[in-house]
């Protein structure tokens, strides 16, 4: 989940990551539910587009990705190590919400 052109600290193999031409232009989400069963975690990527005059709000998943227990913590410090980058280089992230 780091670099992949950086050598594995553990002195594994290096992985080549490549990305068809289907995927690589990603899909934009900006709301993220999480859920979990014994055996994987969900996560579905939506997007939420402005409402009109209702109380509620459509949220449509654009993208769900099951991922294994044992992935969990290796997301999250890829996440928090990205997150970091990101702020030294552009400044503080402001939550909104």
């Amino acid at each position: 989940m780091s670099d992949p052109l950086s050598p594995p600290p553990d002195g594994g193999q290096q992985i080549q990551i490549s990305i068809n031409d289907t995927l690589k232009h990603g899909t934009y989400a900006n709301f993220l539910v999480v859920s979990h069963s014994a055996h994987e975690f969900t996560l579905d990527f939506c997007q939420v587009l402005p409402g009109g005059d209702t109380d509620s709000v459509q949220a449509d998943v654009v993208n769900r990705i099951k991922v294994a227990p044992t992935m969990v913590g290796k997301v999250i410090q890829a996440l928090n190590t990205n997150m970091t980058a990101y702020e030294d280089k552009f400044g503080m992230v402001r939550e909104i919400g």
